[in-house]
């Protein structure tokens, strides 16, 4: 079971390098700074998110008691991205609307951190709430089709406000905003990672029998 749990995050990360890379590479300009930060703070956070929502398939497909400390770490972790995707939300629509200027005091200091803050309580409560012993199963999908939606609602904003504040020649607001188009697309990448991992298990049982 391990090597599909390590084969699902292999294909998350090469499918994350393929359409991200290429994005900041294209448009990042002279941020080339960018790519390297990615991957050295970025990636290796989605990777382990993405291995910890891991967690509840495993035992589902092991048909083994769900601990509660799982459950609990899989909310917890869960609602790390929709966090993310809350401050890029309302960070990329405030440049869209306001402009760099008046959003620089409050998007780039700690009074940022108030909106993923709530944002990560109040997900990893919902996530937390929408397990059930009796369909252990519903609590990955529901959780993965929260993340599909969240990234999608995120990008929404995040593209017109990227082009919008490219148009303006903002010299900061670009690569937020080109941070988080990353952040959506590899969201949604994301909340596909436990469908792949019961397909792997589905196909090997089916070998078996």
């Amino acid at each position: 079971m391990k090597r599909w749990v390590l084969l699902t995050l292999l294909l998350y990360l090469l499918c994350l390098s393929f359409l991200a890379v290429p994005l900041i590479l294209a448009f990042s300009d002279k941020n080339r700074d960018l790519l390297p930060g990615f991957y050295l703070w970025f990636v290796p956070i989605l990777v382990l998110v993405q291995g910890v929502l891991l967690l509840v398939p495993i035992d589902v497909l092991r048909e083994r008691p769900i601990k509660r400390r799982k459950i609990i770490a899989s909310a917890l972790i869960g609602a790390i991205p929709m966090a993310a995707l809350a401050l890029v939300f309302f960070g990329s629509l405030a440049l869209m609307v306001w402009g760099e200027q008046a959003v620089d005091p409050y998007l780039y200091h700690w009074p940022a951190l108030i909106i993923p803050t709530f944002s990560w309580l109040i997900w990893g409560a919902v996530f937390y709430r929408s397990f059930s012993s009796a369909d252990p199963k519903a609590f990955t999908t529901s959780l993965s089709r929260w993340l599909l939606r969240g990234s999608i609602l995120e990008l929404l904003v995040a593209v017109p406000s990227h082009l919008i504040s490219r148009q303006r020649e903002e010299c900061c607001a670009p690569p937020f905003t080109l941070l988080g188009i990353a952040t959506g697309i590899s969201i949604a990448l994301m909340s596909f990672g436990p469908g792949v991992f019961f397909l792997f298990a589905q196909r090997i049982r089916a070998k078996r029998r």
